[in-house]
């Protein structure tokens, strides 16, 4: 396969994968199509990302441009989503029988935000089909002639970048305070995981292992951070003035709640990533990719 024809396979999909969540993003009535929708654009994002070098700079940066507004709207929608299904599990708790008043408002009025950012969401998708993006990427060929490597050592560049940039985060492992380097090396492994899978059919499963441990880092940094974000809120809403006591308590039980939680969340990333060290998972993914036809 080359270049040309593994970058239209897996635009093509992607956009599909977009394009076939539209109608249940516009109704709203369920979460799951937004989610699906934010992680085909991500992955459609990912793989502009990996041929980036190869495709015109004007077009790449325009195709970008307005993927990344529909994602941001998406994000803000999804950051909603997720408070509010986690707050309606944990009121329905024992632990919570005490804040279910004060917790009820706080989901009321992350619902006012949701509804707020729906017509923003339905903007950017519809400005997406008439600027006719997805048309444009569909027809961008990404070409190595002008280049002095072939395939599979593009890929192996494009993959070792992406391991060098989550391991230049690993200092901050161990420094549990430092959320923005954390949250840092979030996303740098889940553009680890994507550009494995985008180069995934070059190396027949051989890569499937090393895709999959990026993800496990990911998704532990993801709940850490995700108790991060509630934290940030908490300090936000601990400052609101002209609050009902129901609703005070409700925030002290939520900020003791997910203070707790992030430190089990913290613990269990720490012990994932030395189990990963310890098998040296990286170090045979660094070998894998200094390995070249």
């Amino acid at each position: 396969m080359d270049e040309k024809r593994l970058f239209l396979k897996l635009v093509r999909k992607h956009i599909n994968a977009v394009e076939a969540e539209a109608k249940g993003v516009r109704k709203a009535k369920d979460i799951e199509p937004l989610h699906r929708m934010r992680i085909a654009l991500r992955r459609l994002k990912s793989t502009l990302s990996d041929f980036k070098d190869l495709l015109p700079a004007g077009e790449y940066e325009e195709a970008l441009t307005n993927i990344r507004k529909l994602l941001r709207s998406l994000g803000q929608a999804r950051d909603i989503d997720t408070k509010t299904a986690f707050l309606k599990e944990l009121v329905a708790s024992s632990a919570a029988e005490k804040h279910q008043m004060g917790i009820l408002e706080i989901i009321d009025e992350l619902q006012e935000d949701r509804t707020e950012i729906q017509p923003r969401i339905q903007k950017n998708i519809s400005r997406l089909n008439q600027k006719q993006v997805f048309r444009s990427i569909l027809r961008l060929r990404p070409s190595l002639e002008e280049t002095s490597v072939i395939l599979d050592e593009f890929a192996k560049n494009r993959i070792l970048a992406r391991l060098e940039k989550m391991f230049s985060l690993e200092p901050f492992v161990r420094r549990p305070s430092c959320l923005t380097e954390l949250h840092e090396m979030r996303i740098a492994a889940k553009n680890l995981r994507y550009t494995l899978e985008n180069f995934s059919s070059l190396y027949r499963g051989r890569t499937r292992s090393f895709a999959l441990s990026a993800m496990k880092v990911q998704r532990a940094l993801g709940e850490l951070h995700n108790y991060d974000v509630w934290l940030g809120l908490m300090a936000i809403l601990k400052e609101s003035s002209g609050r009902d006591v129901y609703f005070r308590r409700a925030v002290n039980f939520l900020t003791a709640e997910c203070a707790s939680r992030r430190e089990t969340a913290y613990r269990e990333f720490v012990s994932l990533w030395s189990r990963l060290k310890k098998r040296k998972t990286w170090a045979r993914l660094s070998f894998f990719t200094l390995d070249r036809k």
